[in-house]
Parts: C-alpha cells; sequence; structure tokens
C-alpha cells in the first residue's frame, strides 16, 4: 500500500506543475481555466481513498502533509520551521528555516505486546488466535481479566422507541460483556433505525463501550455480527491509531470465533441471540468463563504544521499575515462522525477544499509578489497547513504558543475551513468585526468578487482561526454559507463538490491578501464582546446532534439540520428551530453554548428550550457520547 501511495504522488505533482506554471498568453495572474484544474487536482489527491482520510498518524496523512510540502517548495516558499541535528560531540544543533514541517506530540500510538484469550464452556476448552481470530483493540487498555461471560445484544442502554438492551438495574460488575457490532436489523441485515447510511449513531463503538463499563463490566468483547449486511464484518479491526490505550480491556472477535464462543453454551446457538439482542432487554448468562490477557505499550503520535514563507518587501516586510486551513480530517471516522466509526470519511469539502486553496493561493500570491516593483512594500505571507484540527485546534494552538515571529507582528490571520460547495454564490466571510476598518477596506473587493458575501455579525466558527483570535490577532475566515447534510460523513466526497466557485473563491482572497499585504495602514485588533474564547473541543465529552447554523444571527442559534436517531432527534428537536436556553440559562451564541456543553457528561439529561415558530418550546434531551 505505501508503495502505491507514493506512487501515486508524481503523477499528480506531474499534472499540477504543469498546469500551475504561467503560460506564454496569460494576461495576468489569475487565469480561470488553469487555476480551476490545479484547484481541481489538488482536492481530488488530498480526498482519494488511499489518504485514509487524512487522521494524524495514518500512512494517508503523512503522504498529504509530503504533497503539501512539495507544493509550496513548488510556489517558491522558503521553509518557514527550525530543524535539529546531533553534532558529532552529541550537542543539539537548531537551524532555523529548515524545515516546512513543526512537529508537536498529539495522544499517542498502541502497540500490542500481548494478547492471550481463552475460554471454558464446562468441559470445553476454547483458545484464540490472536489477529486471525480476535484483536485487543485500542479502545480499551491493558489488563489480566478473568471472569463469566455475559451477553448484552447490542449494548445500546437507549435506543428509538425506548429500545434497551439493558433490563433495568442490570449489573454487570466483574463480568466480561460479550456484544454483538452495530444495531438491531432486520432478517437482511439491515438496520431497522438507520434513515441515512447504512447505520444509526447508536451502533458506535462509544455508546455501546459506556453501556457496558458503566454498568461494572470488567472487559468487553466485541462479535462482527455474522448476518449484518456490511463488509466491515470481515475484519477485524484493532483502533490502535486512534485509540485511547486506557481503561479496561476491549478486544474484537471474528465472525467465526464468535459463533463458536456463543454456541459453546448449549443453551443458546450464536443466531439466536443474535434474535434476542434485536428485541433488546435481556442479558443471558453465557455459562463460560472468560481469561484475557491483554498488554500494551503507548508511543506517543507526533502530529505536523506544514508552512511556508513567500517574503515581504520594504518596510512592510517584518509585518505578517498568515494564510491557512486544516489539512486532517478524521479517517475511519473513529471520533467526531455523524453516522458511526467504520467507513472511510474522504473529508473532501472538510477540508481538502480549504487545504488546496492553501497551495493554490501560494502559487498566485507568490506570483504576484514577484511581479511587484522593487520599491515596493508588502508584508511577509505565512502560508500553513494545520494538523489535528479536528481532535481539538490542535495544530493552530500549537503554532500560536510557538510562533515564528512574535503574534504581535501578525497582522491579519485568514482562515478557509469547507469552501467547497457553494450554493447559489453565498460565501460566510467572518471576523470582519475583528479589526478597525476591515469591512471597508474589503467591501470593493467583495463587490467585484460575483459572490454573495454573507457577512455574520459576530465572529464565528469553531476552527483555527480561534487560536489565533484568542491570541488578539484580527481574523478573517471563510465557509460555505449553507451546510450540507454529507459533514463528517462518508458522503463528503470530492465529486460532490463545487471547484468553480470555490476557484472564484481563491481568487477573491488572491486579491484580499494584497490589499492586506501592501495597505500601510494595519488592521488593530477589536476585542469583539459576543466573541469569547470558548471550550477546547477536546474538553467537550457530550454531543447533541445537530448542525448549528453558524450565520445566524441574535441571541441564541439556529438549528440548521438534526442527526437521525440522535440525542436531538430522540428529544424532539427539529430542524429550523432556534435554541436559545439550555437547562435555564439563557444562551448568548453558539460559543456560549458549547462553553456549557464542557460541564456535563453523556446520559446527563438537560432542558432545552427552542423557539419554534415564535413559540417557546422545553424538550428534554438526554446526551449522547461525542
Amino acid at each position: 500500500m505505501q508503495s502505491l501511495l507514493r506512487g501515486l504522488m508524481p503523477l499528480t505533482l506531474a499534472a499540477c506543475a504543469g498546469l500551475a506554471t504561467a503560460q506564454p498568453g496569460d494576461t495576468g495572474v489569475k487565469d480561470a481555466e488553469r487555476d480551476l484544474h490545479v484547484y481541481s487536482a489538488h482536492v481530488n489527491f488530498l480526498a482519494n481513498e488511499f489518504m485514509d482520510g487524512r487522521v494524524p498518524g495514518s500512512n494517508g496523512a503523512q503522504l498529504a502533509k509530503d504533497y503539501a510540502e512539495r507544493f509550496m517548495k513548488l510556489a517558491g516558499l522558503e521553509p518557514a520551521f527550525a530543524s535539529t541535528e546531533v553534532a558529532a560531540d552529541g550537542s543539539t544543533i537548531t537551524m532555523p528555516g529548515s524545515s516546512y514541517r513543526q512537529s508537536f506530540p498529539l495522544g499517542g500510538t498502541i502497540e500490542i505486546t500481548k494478547a492471550e484469550l481463552t475460554a471454558r464452556a464446562g468441559d470445553q476448552g476454547m483458545e484464540f488466535d490472536p489477529n486471525e481470530e480476535f484483536v485487543i483493540t485500542g479502545l480499551g487498555g491493558p489488563g489480566h481479566v478473568s471472569g463469566d461471560a455475559v451477553f448484552v445484544g447490542y449494548s445500546i442502554p437507549n435506543g428509538p422507541d425506548g429500545f434497551s438492551s439493558y433490563p433495568e438495574d442490570a449489573d454487570l460488575t466483574g463480568k466480561v460483556a460479550v456484544m454483538y457490532r452495530f444495531e438491531p436489523m432486520d432478517s437482511e441485515g439491515n438496520s431497522l433505525w438507520a434513515d441515512n447510511g447504512p447505520w444509526s449513531s447508536n451502533a458506535g463503538f462509544n455508546v455501546k463501550l459506556r453501556g457496558a463499563f458503566d454498568r461494572g463490566a470488567e472487559a468487553v468483547i466485541v462479535i462482527n455480527t455474522p448476518w449484518a449486511n456490511d463488509e466491515r464484518i470481515e475484519r477485524l479491526n484493532d483502533f490502535r491509531g486512534n485509540g485511547r490505550g486506557s481503561g479496561n480491556p476491549v478486544l474484537m472477535m471474528s465472525t467465526v470465533a464468535g459463533q463458536e464462543l456463543l454456541n459453546a453454551t448449549g443453551e443458546h446457538t450464536a443466531k439466536e441471540l443474535w434474535e434476542i439482542a434485536n428485541t433488546g432487554g435481556e442479558i443471558v448468562d453465557l455459562h463460560t468463563t472468560i481469561n484475557i490477557d491483554a498488554e500494551m505499550d503507548q508511543e506517543v503520535l507526533h502530529a505536523e504544521n506544514v508552512g511556508g514563507i513567500l517574503r515581504g518587501k520594504g518596510d512592510l516586510a517584518d509585518e505578517w499575515i498568515i494564510v491557512g486551513a486544516h489539512i486532517d480530517h478524521i479517517g475511519m471516522g473513529y471520533f467526531g462522525s455523524r453516522s458511526g466509526a467504520g467507513q472511510l470519511h474522504p473529508g473532501a469539502d472538510d477540508n481538502a477544499t480549504g487545504s488546496a486553496a492553501v497551495l493554490l493561493l501560494a502559487d498566485l500570491v507568490g506570483r504576484s509578489y514577484a511581479m511587484m516593483p522593487d520599491d515596493a512594500d508588502a508584508r511577509s505571507v505565512l502560508f500553513m497547513c494545520f494538523d489535528a484540527e479536528e481532535s481539538g485546534l490542535n495544530g493552530s494552538r500549537y503554532y500560536v504558543q510557538n510562533p515564528i515571529v512574535p503574534n504581535e507582528d501578525v497582522a491579519v490571520m485568514i482562515n478557509f475551513d469547507m469552501i467547497g460547495r457553494v450554493l447559489n454564490d453565498r460565501l460566510v466571510v467572518a471576523g470582519l468585526e475583528t479589526a478597525t476598518g476591515l469591512e471597508e477596506k474589503l467591501d470593493p473587493i467583495f463587490a467585484n468578487s460575483g459572490l454573495e458575501i454573507v457577512k455574520p455579525p459576530e465572529m464565528n466558527g469553531a476552527s483555527d482561526h480561534t487560536s489565533f483570535y484568542n491570541a488578539k490577532i484580527p481574523v478573517l475566515f471563510s465557509i460555505i454559507a449553507d451546510f450540507h447534510t454529507d459533514y463528517h460523513t462518508p458522503g463528503d466526497v470530492a465529486w460532490k463538490l463545487n471547484n468553480e466557485s470555490a476557484t472564484q473563491v481563491c481568487h477573491m482572497y488572491h486579491d484580499i491578501i494584497l490589499e492586506l499585504a501592501t495597505n500601510p495602514e494595519r488592521p488593530e485588533f477589536v476585542q469583539s464582546d459576543a466573541a469569547s474564547s470558548g471550550p477546547n473541543l477536546g474538553d467537550i465529552t457530550v454531543r447533541l446532534g445537530i448542525m448549528p447554523d453558524y450565520n445566524a444571527s441574535g441571541l441564541g442559534f439556529r438549528i440548521s439540520d438534526v442527526n437521525p436517531d440522535g440525542p436531538a432527534d430522540k428529544g424532539g428537536i427539529k430542524p429550523g428551530d432556534h435554541l436559545i436556553r439550555w437547562d435555564g440559562q439563557k444562551v448568548k451564541d453558539i460559543r456560549s453554548w458549547m462553553g456549557m456543553l464542557v460541564n456535563y457528561k453523556p446520559g446527563d439529561v438537560v432542558k432545552v428550550g427552542v423557539d419554534r415558530d415564535g413559540e417557546e418550546v422545553t424538550l428534554e434531551i438526554t446526551l449522547g457520547a461525542k
């Protein structure tokens, strides 16, 4: 696979390199047809299936960063960061401006060092082969467990229409919980609950594991359901690259080995237990003792920002503009998925489109700088692709804490996140109120862009610009004005993108960057009373299952979509509702609401007030796990 991945890049590089070179017939820097080809090539490469969903630590994420670095070099950008090497005497030598990468720690990867699973049902002993019949997963931790096995169905505590895998007051203390993967299904193996996609959010691992561990289970075994209509039942996934490596052991078993384990009881067959799982409400004693021996080592995972410098000119060269977008996504949907884990999430709009904009603009702005007269004054520009945004703005926050120049030397930061599915020419440009005179400077450019610019009254959107705003740096943030339901699902694929409009967005921002780079009047930061710093996304452990409308104004915020079978949907929240109250507190805006979420844990019940057609409706919602 790695050789295949490496083999793909030269083909795309060759195609893009030729396209990105100005042709003799060009009359200016911007060329709609050529730039559309370049932009489309960038997006198609970054969002293709071999990129592993660009989750940090994967081969695909590394290849995406290699790709970004290569095109920064082709655009003539200088390396932004220092590198180190060890001298002959053992000392460390730091070499400024020698690397396009800024490495930072991000969680860890897990190496399984011991994996044993045995079981005894009466006189029958069973020993299972690691990697063939079962795997120790990173969804749990190490441990030596010996306990009685109980079958807990799908381990879904609170499903639609009052469904629960557990009877009231179920106690699994000291037990090994054995469960089937996914959720209740029909005789053809299809979900009974999913309206959008193969499975609902109830099929996710977090829900299942919490259902068992909250009731005292010592370990969990998840069996690939033999009768499920899902190709993933043929695979054992260890989740090592994205697991926690903490807590009690969590194992996954193959369909064949799982049936052997369940059939050994003699009282129920594996298929009979499947039928019980589909009905729910019953725990079955398997009369089997299970022994698990799981040992693992955890290594620190390092993510990397990618950055290149376009040097400024004259008296403004020591002032800076930062143009960025996050390059990572959520891989197989192990965190943040709106449709459940286990399928590839390509992340075309989120955020291959933003990264492609950074790469195209590096080339366009670089060629515009080269055309400036020798005595021109222009600010330096740092182009960046941030890593690990999806897990909590990690890359941008690390950069702000470890900048290459003092943060006070940065005049403005520009951030792109999901600009690839513009509808009816509508594009959000947020942050205009974060600096004096910013809107007035840019209005003429907006007017000539051919786009309808939506200007939220307050800085919004939980993306990488937030890290810079918190450091008192003016920001501009662009995102599509009309959200789509493919956000954080496997449906976010490249063929659905509107690359023509995204290229138009890039051309507008080319002009914005030149205006901000050459205008002698530097934007002066304005602290917005409405925009608080907000929480670290990693501190939020719950989810409501909604898609907010980031463009709404006034108190609270409008809900543009509701995840099918999510907590909000189950509690009665509808698309178009305006969330205005949370457990008795008024909701000021999205940021203040996210700050409230930090104080809750999965399973908490909150009273949510929504404005529906001018009338406040109060609903009780049971929060789900993030």
